[in-house]
């Protein structure tokens, strides 16, 4: 027997484009549909209840709508307990200046005597072109420093310009200032931001470092207002540096590099240029240069010089006359002008403190002639470390590396010459040598001439002659006899003074107007001869030069060929 199904029309659940699609639709329409699919599956006579899953079905999109109502909900109206966020705008403090034209700073406190919110804030806020003057008292003394910024104003536009500020150190108007010292300074002291209020009501200000300030600065400002500040200790672990401002007992924590600069000393601020270098190539050549102190047992005069028959740069004057080294006559040359010390220690010392310095009876002090200027410097012994205290005119106790200061601690042996004598080829004009074996004179004549080139022009050649007994030496060998009396080399110093004859001496006559120098070297017994010149101990010599010099002479003369030296 067919069974009847009844015939069921499905309408469309869809919205059109006016009508909004809810949630709750869904569901409606989930479960007409549902119940339609049902109709046309079960007889009539047959009714059933829903499947198992289609019952899943709508009991898994009903806890979905639960869940998304209650975030919806939550969202909406909140958690009653949980407070929304808030921007930290800082601690409520007002800023006002007083009768006296002091910058003062309060903290509000609520009903109960207590911050709101204890946080950041701002004490001052200027810039440092706004500066009049910084009167700064700390641990290394009191100065003060003068702030200078001009302002001009553009005539067709009206703007303020303002130049780079100068700043003066009162006292020190003469001393040149370091570049950037004033500056930090400046930076600190015209804009205080504070990180938190360390004791709002100052109730403990002793324990924070303010019994004993490390600094107290006053800044006056352009507008006729100044401003107090009070550095105390700095905060456990790094934290920052414990400031009070005004009059208020507050105690405020800021950044320490936000106070360095109020804990510089005037050392801090002078220059480390001791002196200036000279201006022109003229200048920087010295007359003279004269060395005293502890460290020398006589007077030492250097002066540079300008006798041409000589091969040489400087040449002693005192305590004797003798040839300098040009290394060492150079180094101590090149650090007299232009110095810069590593810190500087002192400034304006008392006599105990030059005493401490070791320069009350300096180790050693120099006075150097230039064309332009005299200079004075005065130096210590130095230290295990290699540090000399210097100081100059500036009345400033300097610390320098000693290697910067070779005259500090030259001597005797180290400005002896290599060389005992080291005349000027074309200045000779007789050389006299005499030895064990006899004397010998060899006259000297150089010209100037003009040769012709290959190109068909002229030149100066300068030309030497040497003569012996009126015979013409070959050039060469006497060239060659000429390089070892430049090679009587300096084999140690030595004042003691020789007795006895010479076993050889050389006596060297100059076309230049040059009186002549005599070099005489004398027998010690050993393998060193006492050198001479002028009647002057020079240094010492080896034999074994003595000895080949005087075989050369003799090949010389022999015109036979002269080894070198």
């Amino acid at each position: 027997m067919a069974e009847n199904f009844e015939n069921t029309n499905i309408e469309e659940t869809t919205p059109t484009n006016n009508e909004e699609y809810t949630q709750s639709d869904a569901l409606k329409t989930f479960l007409e549909h549902d119940d339609v699919d049902t109709k046309q599956s079960t007889p009539k006579k047959e009714k059933k209840g829903l499947s198992k899953a289609a019952l899943c079905i709508i009991i898994g999109v009903v806890a979905v709508l639960i869940i998304v109502a209650a975030v919806i909900l939550l969202n909406t109206f909140g958690n009653k307990d949980q407070k929304p966020l808030e921007t930290d705008l800082g601690t409520n403090i007002t800023l006002t200046v007083d009768e006296d034209g002091e910058h003062q700073a309060s903290l509000v406190f609520n009903e109960k005597g207590k911050l709101d919110n204890n946080s950041y804030g701002t004490l001052l806020e200027y810039t440092p072109s706004d500066i009049k003057k910084i009167e700064i008292e700390n641990q290394s003394g009191n100065f003060t420093i003068l702030a200078d910024t001009k302002i001009t104003v553009d005539e067709e536009t009206g703007e303020e310009k303002r130049d780079a500020t100068v700043y003066t150190l009162v006292g020190f108007e003469d001393t040149e200032i370091q570049s950037g010292g004033p500056d930090t300074i400046a930076n600190d002291v015209c804009a205080i931001d504070f990180l938190s209020v360390a004791d709002p009501k100052g109730k403990k200000t002793s324990d924070f470092g303010f019994d004993k300030p490390r600094a107290t600065v006053k800044t006056t400002f352009a507008d006729g207002s100044f401003a107090t500040i009070i550095v105390g200790d700095d905060a456990p672990s790094q934290m920052g540096t414990y400031l009070m401002f005004g009059d208020s007992p507050a105690v405020y924590l800021v950044q320490t590099d936000a106070v360095d600069g109020m804990l510089y000393s005037v050392l801090n601020l002078i220059t480390l240029t001791i002196n200036d270098s000279a201006t022109t190539t003229d200048n920087s050549t010295f007359e003279s240069i004269t060395l005293t102190g502890t460290n020398f047992d006589q007077k030492i005069e250097i002066r540079d010089n300008d006798d041409e028959a000589i091969n040489t740069t400087y040449a002693m004057v005192a305590p004797k006359k003798m040839f300098v080294s040009e290394v060492e006559g150079a180094a101590i040359a090149g650090a007299i002008r232009g110095l810069y010390a590593d810190e500087a220690v002192c400034v304006n010392p008392s006599s105990s403190q030059l005493s401490e310095y070791g320069l009350k009876n300096p180790y050693a002090s120099l006075t150097a002639i230039f064309p332009d200027t005299t200079i004075h410097l005065k130096a210590s012994k130095p230290d295990s470390n290699g540090s000399v205290y210097l100081i100059a005119d500036s009345n400033i106790i300097y610390k320098i590396a000693d290697t910067k200061v070779p005259w500090v601690h030259t001597n005797m042996q180290k400005l002896t010459a290599d060389m005992v004598i080291d005349p000027n080829f074309n200045s000779l004009s007789k050389i006299v040598v005499k030895d064990k074996s006899g004397s010998y004179t060899f006259d000297v004549t150089t010209v100037i001439d003009t040769v012709d080139t290959t190109s068909g022009t002229t030149e100066e050649v300068t030309v030497t002659t040497a003569k012996y007994d009126g015979e013409i030496l070959d050039s060469d060998n006497f060239q060659v006899f000429y390089q070892n009396i430049c090679s009587m080399t300096n084999a140690g110093y030595t004042d003691e003074k020789p007795s006895g004859k010479p076993v050889l001496t050389l006596e060297l006559s100059y076309s230049t107007g040059r009186a002549t120098d005599v070099v005489s070297v004398y027998d010690t017994g050993n393998s060193k001869y006492i050198a001479t010149v002028n009647g002057q101990t020079q240094s010492l010599v080896y034999k074994s030069y003595c000895e080949k010099f005087s075989s050369g002479v003799q090949k010389l003369i022999k015109g036979h060929t002269v080894p070198s030296l």
